[in-house]
């Protein structure tokens, strides 16, 4: 451990590491100082000037975010002075800010907002006509309202330090400053919305998101990234009707930081698009008692084996396992193809597309791509393949298709209703749920184990693929026999 000081902040005597700063000290103690431009996880820039406070033996309130401890210094967060620097800065960055909070989709969670209520005057004293400035779109998914910015550079800090795009800028001086592009250059990188999420008013805002629903009718839900390896912690927001409206990051330190990619905040079509919502066999509509029976009994046939993705949460490998040790099925493992990883100055983004690979390789042994390789190396026929799938997007790799030619039956668990369940010789399809609407656990390429809570009701008659394992091995223990009922409709 680095060195400590001893330092009092409004009365309360603590011990902090020595290279943090006033704000800093406060924020991890539970003390609130109001700021804009400061960002723990970007470099200090001090020009808001909002984060005023006192320190014994200073002649004039001092920038928290900016100012060094020393051993001994006593810090005050109230008082006559700091509360008229305050309302002085909120008084001079309202001057030329719209009044259009009606429209604004900050409204709700703008520091604009809470720190006028808490610090500014009751009343105006400019009359001088607004400043208006520019309207921009800076990418795909990125919008800019001018007149609403307070020039805080966070943004532009992030593109700098984060992202290492140096796509924007401060042009012009004074009241006339606002942010802008480089000539020629366009806000598309990959973690391009992560400026939307620390604009602290409604300049930056996401495309995506506009005017889709006030932030005051949304309820959200922790959980984890499942679109590659790293495993960004995440915060789901959901309207009244259980629908997921966006994904933000969830601040992390030892995983994402206050980070995450553009893809993973915007892949959530899938929960809603081609879903397999009730039992099939061979290709009709069944009852999930009979199709679970009938996938049993298939399971008896010589030469049958599962076969599980690393997209599968910790519990459903258990119960893969627990149900192939059962059965005296071989299991083997595959996994969604990878690719380089995406390297910025702040932040990696994965190539492994995996969410699980570290925890299956440690639950079960196998290395998924080693695993697929030497079952799809082998020849002849096969029996019943059972395939816990569960992975965005139907498509399979060339060697999990030519498993699953070989086989005379698949039974297949997956969420999706597409290519993999018109083309994968499947006899029995059980449908799951998406990382989304169950709890799960999973272990990130660090092998850090976090868990997923169920942000969301289901939107089909699935079940976990844990508990569809476990019917099927119950089933098969028992010895049942099926009677193929397939519903009408």
């Amino acid at each position: 451990m680095g060195k400590e000081v001893n330092i009092k902040i409004d009365g309360r005597d603590l011990t902090v590491p020595a290279e943090w700063t006033v704000i800093k000290a406060a924020h991890e103690n539970g003390i609130e100082i109001p700021h804009y431009c400061y960002h723990e996880d970007l470099s200090i820039a001090g020009n808001c000037r909002i984060c005023m406070v006192g320190v014994k033996g200073a002649p004039r309130p001092v920038v928290a975010c900016a100012q060094p401890l020393t051993e001994g210094m006593e810090v005050t967060t109230t008082g006559e002075a700091v509360e008229e620097a305050r309302k002085g800065v909120m008084e001079f960055l309202l001057i030329n800010h719209p009044l259009d909070c009606p429209e604004c989709d900050q409204a709700g969670e703008c520091k604009l907002q809470d720190y006028s209520y808490d610090f500014g005057r009751d009343h105006g004293r400019f009359h001088e006509e607004k400043v208006v400035k520019s309207k921009a779109t800076f990418g795909p998914h990125v919008k800019y309202w001018g007149s609403r910015c307070i020039v805080c550079t966070r943004c532009v800090r992030f593109t700098n330090e984060v992202s290492g795009e140096n796509e924007l800028n401060v042009i012009y001086r004074g009241d006339r400053s606002e942010i802008a592009l480089f000539p020629g250059q366009v806000l598309d990188n990959p973690l391009s919305m992560n400026v939307v999420d620390i604009c602290p008013v409604g300049a930056l805002v996401s495309s995506d998101f506009l005017f889709q629903s006030r932030v005051w009718h949304l309820h959200s839900k922790d959980s984890v990234c499942g679109e590659c390896a790293v495993g960004c912690n995440t915060r789901i927001d959901l309207d009244a009707k259980e629908k997921i409206k966006r994904i933000v990051p969830r601040q992390n330190d030892a995983v994402n930081k206050s980070w995450m990619c553009d893809h993973g905040r915007l892949s959530f079509d899938y929960v809603y698009d081609k879903r397999l919502h009730k039992p099939k066999i061979d290709g009709k509509d069944a009852v999930y008692k009979e199709a679970v029976a009938h996938a049993a009994d298939l399971l008896r046939l010589p030469g049958s084996l599962a076969l599980v993705s690393a997209w599968s949460s910790q519990e459903t490998l258990a119960a893969a396992k627990t149900a192939s040790e059962a059965l005296g099925l071989p299991l083997h493992a595959y996994a969604k193809p990878s690719s380089q990883d995406q390297v910025f100055p702040g932040f990696t983004i994965a190539g492994d597309k995996n969410p699980n690979r570290s925890g299956l390789k440690t639950a079960l042994g196998l290395d998924p791509d080693e695993s697929l390789a030497s079952l799809a190396s082998k020849d002849g026929a096969l029996g019943t393949v059972l395939l816990v799938h569960g992975i965005p997007g139907s498509e399979a790799s060339p060697q999990l298709k030519q498993v699953l030619a070989r086989s005379e039956n698949v039974i297949l668990l997956d969420f999706g209703d597409g290519d993999l369940l018109r083309n994968g010789n499947v006899t029995v399809a059980l449908p799951t749920l998406t990382i989304y609407e169950q709890s799960g656990t999973y272990a990130n390429r660090d092998g850090i184990v976090q868990k997923a809570e169920a942000a969301m009701e289901p939107v089909t008659y699935g079940r976990p693929a844990a508990e569809i394992l476990r019917d099927l091995n119950k089933a098969a223990m028992q010895g049942a026999t099926s009677k193929i009922a397939v519903s009408q409709g």
